[in-house]
């Protein structure tokens, strides 16, 4: 089996110490290069031919996804993996928009890292389980339309309010906003309330 060759760009030492040890394991997998900044990977990725490139997001220079975006245009064929501190859904939307198929934060257990490389490698995408993977999905339709409370109370949820919060917010009990918060989860298919927030988000339900 031949293993898939990896670069890493990062501007931390600890970090990409930590990664040649976690790939140096790996018998599928192999480190090619280590680079730490954009200006640099634009070079590493044309002398070094690597297969897959674990992108810090935040770099000194050209960023991580600027990167992306001008690697992507030049050799196409390379999967990009972004391996972040930063979650928010904006660096996370702007990762996945620049060519990026996977999304892994730094705290995240080495294992998610790993299963990243192998399902973009598989043709996949990965984003990690903490953040909103059905970002990526190309189609999640609701069975039925949300209410406007309930589309009210996802929307509130998605500014990152807690449930005693968005009850006090609209004047409704707790009981009454885990309830409609329940039911808005059933009409969006969904597994959970972060599940729900995140399908609203990605059909445009909420903003």
């Amino acid at each position: 089996m031949t293993a898939t060759k990896c670069l890493v760009v990062d501007d931390h030492t600890v970090v990409t110490q930590g990664l040649d040890l976690l790939l140096g394991d790996m018998d599928d997998l192999e480190l090619v290069g280590t680079v730490h900044t954009g200006e640099e990977a634009l070079e590493a990725v044309e002398r070094l031919k690597p297969e897959v490139v674990l992108m810090d997001v935040r770099l000194p220079g050209i960023d991580g996804v600027s990167a992306v975006k001008r690697i992507q245009a030049s050799t196409p064929s390379v999967q990009f993996v972004m391996f972040s501190a930063y979650g928010d859904k904006r660096l996370l939307s702007d990762a996945l928009a620049a060519g990026a198929r996977g999304y892994v934060m730094k705290g995240s257990p080495p294992e998610d890292l790993l299963r990243a490389i192998r399902t973009v490698v598989g043709g996949k995408p990965f984003v990690d389980p903490s953040l909103s993977p059905t970002l990526l999905m190309s189609q999640v339709g609701p069975d039925a339309p949300l209410s406007e409370r309930e589309r009210e109370i996802l929307q509130l949820l998605a500014e990152g309010l807690h449930t005693e919060e968005v009850a006090r917010r609209i004047g409704l009990s707790t009981e009454t906003v885990k309830s409609d918060t329940k039911r808005a989860i059933l009409k969006l298919e969904a597994d959970t309330r972060v599940h729900a927030v995140a399908i609203a988000l990605r059909q445009a339900i909420i903003e």
